[in-house]
């Protein structure tokens, strides 16, 4: 009886082990479009849900982003990648260049505003409250990280640069 009892049990197991192996050999391949779209929605409501990113990394350039519409509410780094002063130096630096062939003096001058810009144009980061108060404002230069907590009913706006945001 206990032999019978143990080969039973062994058996049982076995067809457990089987199952389980057989449905994780499913791939998503094996769905169809629309169980596939229905599984994804599932899984964005649910990370929604718990609060958790999307996206590891979100690129933001200049603009308004709405918390609990465009980012989810959390604790973040913000990194400015660029701002307008790069992008104006840069453009100056090569009007420089370019004026250095016909005067050398006026080509130095450009040059030289070129170089300033970067200094003088940052990025300017607001987090926004109702009716648009400023709750909180950070200037930034390229390379520049600041960490933030974001709110629900809040926004974040970005002036005169780019920024990434890494969930924490």
């Amino acid at each position: 009886m206990k032999k019978l009892f143990s080969a039973l049990l062994v058996l049982s197991l076995v067809f457990c082990l089987f199952t389980v192996s057989a449905s994780a050999a499913n791939s998503l391949s094996d769905y169809s479009d629309s169980q596939l779209k229905q599984l994804y929605e599932a899984v964005r409501e649910e990370m929604l849900k718990r609060g958790l990113p999307l996206a590891q990394e979100t690129t933001l350039r200049e603009g308004k982003f709405i918390v609990g519409q465009d980012i989810l509410p959390g604790s973040y780094t913000l990194k400015c990648t660029a701002t307008s002063g790069d992008t104006y130096g840069d453009l100056y630096s090569s009007l420089g260049d370019a004026y250095s062939s016909i005067d050398s003096a006026l080509g130095g001058l450009m040059g030289s505003l070129g170089g300033m810009m970067g200094d003088v144009i940052n990025a300017e980061v607001e987090i926004l409250g109702d009716y648009g108060t400023v709750l909180k404002s950070f200037e930034m230069k390229a390379g520049d990280s600041v960490r933030i907590t974001l709110d629900e009913g809040t926004a974040l706006q970005i002036s005169d640069g780019t920024c990434v945001l890494v969930a924490d």
